[in-house]
This record gives C-alpha cells, structure tokens and sequence, in this order.
C-alpha cells in the first residue's frame, strides 16, 4: 500500500501533491490544495512530470534539457506563492509517464493526499480524462480530490461549515469510505448528506431498506438521509448541487462486478458534471 491512508482517517493530512502542467486548471487545484494544508497544517508538494518519450522523439538535441529548466523555474515561481501563505511547499520535477510517476511520488514521499485538476469533458492534466482519469484512480491508494472546473462554486473557506455529500452503492466495500467522508466531516465541522441511488423500478420496500441502511450507517451524523433514482451519475450530481454541497465523496472500486458503478461511465459523469471538487477514495 502506498501513501498514508491512516493519517487521513485520523484527522492527519502532513503532505498534499499537486501535479501541475502550468494551465489555468492548476490554479483552481492550488487553491484547493492551500485550504486543506491550512486546514490540517499540512506541506504541499507541488509536482510536473515532462515526458521525456515525446521530446525525445522530437529530436531536438538539448530540448529536454531546455523543457525541464523551463519547468523547474515555474515550478518555484508556483511554490514562492504558496510560501508567501506561510505553508511548506516542496517542488518536484520528474520524467515518464505522468501515472506512474505520481505513484512513485505518492511512495516516496508518503503523501496524504492527491489533489488533480481539471475540466469538465476535456482533460486532466492535458491528458484524456477517460483513460489518464481510470489509470490514476485504480492505481492510488490514497483519497484523492479532483477539482473540476464546470460550473462557478463556492470556494472553500477552511472556516466553519461546509457542506458533504457522500454516495454510497451500500456494498461492504463502498461502505468503507464512509469512514473518509466521516473524516472530512469532523474536521471542516460540515453539514453531510448520505445517498444512495436505487435502480429506477426498485420496489418500495427495497428503497426503504436501503433507507434505514442509511440512517443506521450515518448513526446521527448525517444532516440528511437521502434515496435517488434515475441515473447515477447524472443522480449524484443533480442531488449534490440541490443540497449546495461544496464536496462529494464516491468510492472506487479496484476490480468487482460493481466496477460500472463507481469506475466506469458513472463516476466519469460525476467528475464531468459535478459542482463542486469530488474526493475518490480506493476502496
């Protein structure tokens, strides 16, 4: 397992990384990235992976070179602005494949959290959501908080409430990242809304049991016990943006039969239409 998964659920976060590629999206993550160490007084490390494959290829002599001591300058210039907040910011440059990379960061460096950027139905960090998205997602143990630029929200103030609404498929699994959400909860003294999307023509009494498996798992910490219909995606997103949530949080299934629920093409309609950053959690 890499990362620090227990630090979080303990209230704990000491390193945040943020793989950049210098776009306007970056800022958005930055922005996020400085709450939560405010928040947790917490190091950010702030991370660019040059592909060296590409550069290579174009056969340009020294143009990697050149390509990394452009990065590392704005690297530091990204860095200086999070100092100028009194947080720690390290910086880190690498080469390859952006996934494999920040595995190996993640790893190295015991980072508490990931944090990426992005834009609804283009990129993640200038790479194809779909796949760059579902590769990162499989691979990361720990939460990570993806900050998409769809639609105007609120930003997080790391100052009283906020809102949280976490959706849950009620499977053993799913039910574990629960515990995250609660962690969330505790610590930015949040409002928090628990949902679950049952199948269009469940019956009633399904939908109630799934109901009374809400309230039992909130246990008196949820503000409101939620039961949706329809699709999930479009669901979660509709639901969570009525409650004026400011984070949702899903959990990611590795491998199971239940991998088009939270994998596939519903967790890539939430983090496509989302109002607010989303917190995937490995489960």
């Amino acid at each position: 397992m890499t990362g620090n998964r227990g630090n979080f659920l303990k209230g704990s976060v000491k390193r945040i990384l943020v793989p950049v590629n210098f776009s306007s999206k970056c800022s958005l993550a930055m922005e996020h990235a400085v709450v939560v160490a405010r928040v947790y007084g917490a190091s950010i490390f702030v991370m660019h992976v040059v592909d060296s494959t590409i550069l290579v290829a174009g056969g340009a002599p020294g143009v990697l070179n050149e390509v990394s001591s452009r990065a590392e300058i704005a690297l530091e210039e990204m860095a200086a602005i999070v100092r100028e907040q009194q947080i720690e910011c390290m910086t880190i440059l690498r080469q390859g494949p952006l996934d494999s990379q920040i595995q190996e960061v993640i790893a190295e460096y015991e980072i508490d959290v990931l944090i990426l950027a992005t834009r609804a139905g283009t990129a993640l960090a200038g790479l194809s959501l779909a796949s760059t998205a579902e590769r990162i997602l499989r691979k990361t143990m720990i939460p990570v908080l993806i900050v998409c630029e769809c639609r105007p929200i609120r930003k997080w103030s790391g100052k009283g409430c906020i809102n949280i609404f976490y959706a849950t498929d009620l499977s053993p699994e799913s039910i574990r990242s629960f515990e995250f959400a609660h962690a969330m909860q505790r610590r930015f003294c949040a409002d928090f809304t628990l949902a679950h999307v049952s199948p269009k023509h469940a019956a009633p009494e399904k939908a109630e049991a799934a109901r009374q498996q809400l309230y039992k798992l909130a246990d008196g910490t949820a503000s409101k016990v939620e039961i949706l219909q329809g699709p999930i995606g479009r669901a979660v997103c509709e639901a969570s943006a009525k409650a004026g949530a400011d984070l949702i949080v899903v959990g990611v299934h590795k491998h199971s039969v239940l991998r088009e629920v939270l994998i596939g093409h519903n967790l890539l309609d939430i983090l496509y239409g989302a109002s607010c950053p989303v917190l995937t959690v490995r489960i």
